[in-house]
């Protein structure tokens, strides 16, 4: 019983402190201009790209996601530390191996 109110203690604070953060900043930062170049895309004034493609290193991306994949693992094993079972192990077996294929899985470039 303890750990759910815990629980539900962090995750109604967390939606309070949003809420806290979001209304000082309405009340704080100046209004916005609904005109001009701050309305374009990327909102700095800068005017866009005329041909909408944009090139993007893939690599990044690879980082990115290498990055959320564990993080997610680094989530999971907290959660499970107290408590582990083989249900976490075969998921952080899985990961390991699915972020492996992936980085010597040939790809075009």
């Amino acid at each position: 019983m303890d750990l759910v109110f815990g629980f539900t203690l962090v995750i109604v604070l967390s939606f309070l402190f949003a809420a806290v953060i979001i209304l000082i900043g309405r009340a704080v930062a100046p209004e916005a201009r609904l005109i001009g170049g701050a309305v374009e895309s990327y909102a700095c004034g800068e005017p866009a790209f005329l041909g909408g493609k944009v090139q993007f290193n893939l690599e990044l991306f690879n980082y990115a996601l290498y990055f959320m994949l564990f993080d997610i693992v680094g989530f999971i094993l907290f959660l499970s530390w107290a408590s582990p079972s083989i249900i976490v192990i075969v998921y952080l077996v899985m990961t390991l191996v699915a972020a492996a294929y992936v980085s010597v899985s040939p790809q075009d470039e």
